[in-house]
């Protein structure tokens, strides 16, 4: 293996980026994996954060890029690339901005030109490293030839910044001091943990940092992750439905936020999803089904090949919400107190639920605003939460729901049934004491109950039990919905729409 370190790559406003280059000995051209991002290309993993199960170590190892030691031998070439203002680049840091994607668009284009490259270059990597591959896939470099977003996000607002209208308070805080503040290599460029506050709505600032995916046409292996709640699962599976793209895969698995990327089975997709489209073996990919889930059984998954998602002959069926109940039909008019948590009756024969959710959720309050956290639990015949593995491997519910009151209303022509869409870019105020319909999203889920086993609706006020990285608490937004009243049944029913597999599916 051949290594060049800070290889200064020129940019059209004339600040480089500085990368690393790994490349097979001797002089033959291959194709380019390219990872862009402000986590320091220098820095060694084991150095920063304990490695997980899955992840070898060796000399090589950088933060949620790929393994030169493994995709080298296998004939192609590497480039870590620091984004501007970070690690070993100068300049002004633009997080996420048009100058970051234009970097990497540039960065990509100088690439296909070098002696050693074979004029196809790819997005490779986890999380950050992910959202530049959407990035620059929408920036449509002519020689980028495919993307690999491996738990990535596509809107930066509703996915990263404000979730349902929250802002996510515990991880920009906490990832901002670990990540970047380490990196930058001065006081130049904004900060996030003082700037995102002060846009509660969806703005320019956002928008800039939202993807375009009508312009996403290369080739796209988009992979998510259940439990990736705190981030990235809406992203890599919204980013798959609506990019243009004509060849696209969505594979949503479990486990950490890492390990499955460098697991087998992913590198081997990963190896002939590349090979098909950067080394031209158009059999690479037969056999590979659009979609690929991992069904989740409770702590176990059974794996299902299917054309499309949601899933094909999904029946959406309504749970209503009574005094303590989750009932497929409506029950009389009644109130319950915010918090508050609902069950449905013991399963009596295998149920799988496995696709986006949707809340409709009946409130009324003494306030103009306020925050509804909803949770979805699978619990066991003993009544316990069946927990699913979160980002660090941690316990986290099966789903999770976010909306600020004043960001209620929907865009009928983006909305679906079970995805309302919220353009979050005004505050209306709710009159206090009056039922409110508000809209809830619940990011996609996969629960499967076996007989005897139930669900649960949780509506809760705070989200710290999850861990800092998942909290939304910033004490300048936060509007508790404690003491709010929710509304069941009658005029104002309550209910969850939720996606029913026809057991002859599952």
């Amino acid at each position: 293996m051949q290594i060049d370190r800070d290889v200064p790559i020129p940019t059209r406003d004339g600040s480089p980026v500085l990368a690393d280059v790994f490349r097979p000995d001797g002089d033959e051209p291959v194709p380019a994996i390219a990872s862009f991002g402000p986590y320091g290309k220098d820095v060694h993993w084991p150095d920063r954060y304990p490695l997980y199960d899955l992840v070898q170590n060796n000399d090589h190892m950088n933060w949620e890029t790929p393994d030169p030691e493994w995709w080298v031998p296998r004939g192609y070439a590497l480039i870590r690339i620091d984004t501007r203002g970070t690690g070993k680049s100068p300049g002004r840091m633009d997080l996420y901005g048009p100058k970051d994607a234009e970097d990497f668009h540039d960065a990509v284009e100088w690439a296909a030109e070098q002696p050693w490259c074979s004029g196809k270059v790819a997005s490779s990597g986890i999380s950050w490293l992910a959202m530049m591959g959407w990035r620059v896939a929408a920036e449509q470099p002519p020689h980028l030839a495919a993307v690999v977003a491996w738990e990535g996000l596509t809107d930066f607002y509703r996915e990263a910044a404000f979730q349902g209208g929250l802002y996510t308070h515990g991880f920009i805080e906490g990832w901002w001091a670990l990540q970047i503040e380490p990196q930058r290599t001065g006081d130049d460029g904004e900060d996030w943990r003082e700037v995102l506050p002060a846009h509660p709505l969806l703005d320019d600032y956002h928008r800039v940092r939202a993807t375009d995916l009508d312009r996403v046409t290369v080739p796209v292996l988009s992979a998510a992750n259940w439990g990736a709640l705190h981030l990235h699962l809406r992203g890599n599976i919204e980013g798959w439905r609506r990019a243009a793209a004509a060849d696209k895969w969505l594979v949503v698995h479990t486990g950490t936020h890492v390990d499955p990327y460098y697991a087998d089975w992913a590198q081997e997709l990963q190896l002939r999803f590349l090979d098909r489209f950067l080394k031209d073996r158009t059999d690479a990919m037969d056999g590979v089904a659009p979609v690929q889930l991992a069904v989740r059984h409770g702590r176990d998954v059974v794996w299902r090949d299917a054309e499309d998602f949601p899933l094909p002959g999904t029946q959406w069926r309504e749970l209503y919400l009574g005094e303590g109940s989750l009932d497929w039909s409506p029950g009389a008019p009644a109130t319950a107190t915010y918090p508050a948590r609902f069950d449905t009756a013991p399963a009596t024969e295998p149920l799988e639920i496995t696709g986006p959710v949707a809340l409709d959720l009946w409130l009324s309050a003494g306030q103009d605003d306020l925050d509804v956290l909803a949770r979805l639990q699978h619990l066991d015949v003993d009544g316990e939460p069946i927990s699913a593995i979160g980002p660090q491997g941690q316990p986290v519910p099966m789903a999770l729901g976010w909306l600020k009151a004043s960001h209620r209303e929907t865009d009928p022509e983006r909305s679906e049934p079970y995805r309302p869409w919220h353009p979050h870019d005004r505050e209306v105020p709710l009159t206090p004491g009056e039922p409110t319909l508000l809209p809830v999203e619940i990011w996609p889920t996969s629960i499967t109950l076996a007989p005897g086993e139930r669900l649960r609706l949780e509506l809760v006020v705070e989200d710290t039990d999850l861990g800092r990285m998942m909290a939304h608490d910033d004490p300048r937004l936060r509007r508790s919905a404690e003491g709010a009243t929710v509304h069941l049944g009658g005029e104002h029913a309550s209910h969850l729409l939720v996606p029913v597999i026809p057991a002859g599916q599952t």
